[in-house]
C-alpha cells in the first residue's frame, strides 16, 4: 500500500477537525445556515484561485455529471445537519454520531463499488473507527447532563448528526464511484459550487437569511472554507489511488474529531478522560498497522 492516502488521509482529518471546531463559534454568531453558504462562498474562491494553478481536465459524461449533481446536493445538506448539530446538542453526544460517517462509507463501498479489504485492513479501520469514537466523548459530560438535567436533554442535535453521517457516508461513496473518471478536482468543484447555489435558493423556502452583511464572510469562515478545500482536495486525491484506498482515507479524516478535541483541550484547558485516551492509542494503533502490516 501507497504510504500517500494514509498522509492525505490524516491531512483530511486535521483540515476538517480544524474547522467543525470553528464551525461552532460562528454558527454561534452568524447561525448554521449562514456558516454552510458562506463557507461553501469561500471555498468556491479558493478553487478557482487553484484552477489555473493545478490545471485538471474537465471531461464529464452525462453519467457521472448527474451523480456528482446528486452527490452535491446531499453534501449541502449534510454539512447543514452537521453545523446545526454542533450548534445544538452536546458535543460528547453529538461528535461520536457524525463522525461514524466512515463506517457507513466502507459498507457501502463494499456493497456497491466491489471494494476488497484485507483481514488486517478491516482490524486496523475498525480500530480508528472505535478510537474516533472514543476520543469524541466525554463520559464525565454525559454523565453530568444525565444526573442534573434528564436524559431527554441529551437528546438534541442526535438527529442531526445520524442525519449528517448517513449523507456524508453516502457523500464519498460517490465521489469514490466518479473520481476515477474525472479526477480528483472536478468533484470539490462541483460539491462546493452546488452547495453555495443550493445555500442561495433554498434560503428563501427554508426562510433563512443570507443576505450579504460584514458578519457574512468573517475570518473565520474565510478559514473554514480553506480548510474545508484542503481537505476535501486531499479527500479526493488520497481516493484516486484505488477503490481499497476509500474507506482508509475515509477512516483517517475520521479521526478530525481528535483534533477538534486537542483544540478543546488547549484553548478550553480540557482535561483528556479516560476513553479519550484509549481512543487515541486505538486510532494511532490503526493508523500504525495500516503503514507497517497492510498491503
Amino acid at each position: 500500500m501507497s504510504y500517500l492516502p494514509i498522509l492525505l488521509g490524516a491531512l483530511t482529518a486535521f483540515c476538517w477537525g480544524t474547522s467543525d471546531y470553528l464551525s461552532r463559534s460562528s454558527s454561534l454568531k452568524v447561525g448554521s445556515y449562514r456558516t454552510t453558504v458562506y463557507m461553501h462562498v469561500v471555498s468556491i474562491a479558493t478553487l478557482l484561485v487553484l484552477l489555473p494553478i493545478l490545471n485538471p481536465a474537465l471531461n464529464l459524461s452525462t453519467t457521472n455529471t448527474l451523480v456528482l449533481f446528486i452527490v452535491g446536493a446531499v453534501n449541502f445538506f449534510a454539512f447543514i445537519f452537521l453545523y446545526r448539530g454542533f450548534h445544538r446538542g452536546v458535543v460528547s453526544v453529538v461528535a461520536p454520531i457524525a463522525y461514524s460517517y466512515p463506517a457507513i462509507t466502507t459498507v457501502l463501498a463494499v456493497l456497491l463499488l466491489g471494494t476488497m479489504l484485507t483481514s488486517m485492513s478491516i482490524l486496523a479501520l475498525l480500530a480508528i473507527m472505535i478510537g474516533v469514537a472514543l476520543v469524541s466523548t466525554r463520559f464525565s459530560e454525559l454523565h453530568r447532563y444525565a444526573q442534573g438535567r434528564g436524559l431527554l436533554k441529551l437528546t438534541p442535535g442526535v438527529g442531526s448528526a445520524v442525519l449528517s453521517a448517513s449523507s456524508f457516508g453516502a457523500v464519498y461513496v460517490g465521489i469514490g464511484y466518479v473520481t476515477p473518471f474525472v479526477g480528483y478536482f472536478v468533484p470539490p468543484l462541483f460539491l462546493r459550487v452546488l452547495g453555495g447555489l443550493f445555500g442561495f435558493l433554498f434560503a428563501p423556502i427554508l426562510k433563512q437569511n443570507v443576505k450579504p452583511d460584514r458578519h457574512s464572510i468573517n475570518l473565520v469562515i474565510v478559514v473554514m472554507g480553506v480548510l474545508e478545500t484542503i481537505g476535501l482536495l486531499s479527500f479526493n486525491l488520497g481516493i484516486s489511488f484505488g477503490s481499497s484506498s476509500l474507506p482508509i482515507v475515509a477512516a483517517l479524516s475520521g479521526m478530525g474529531g481528535a483534533f477538534a478535541i486537542s483544540y478543546a483541550m488547549f484553548f478550553l484547558r480540557e482535561k483528556l478522560e479516560a476513553n479519550q485516551i484509549i481512543g487515541i492509542l486505538l486510532s494511532l494503533t490503526g493508523v500504525f498497522v495500516l503503514l507497517y502490516f497492510t498491503s
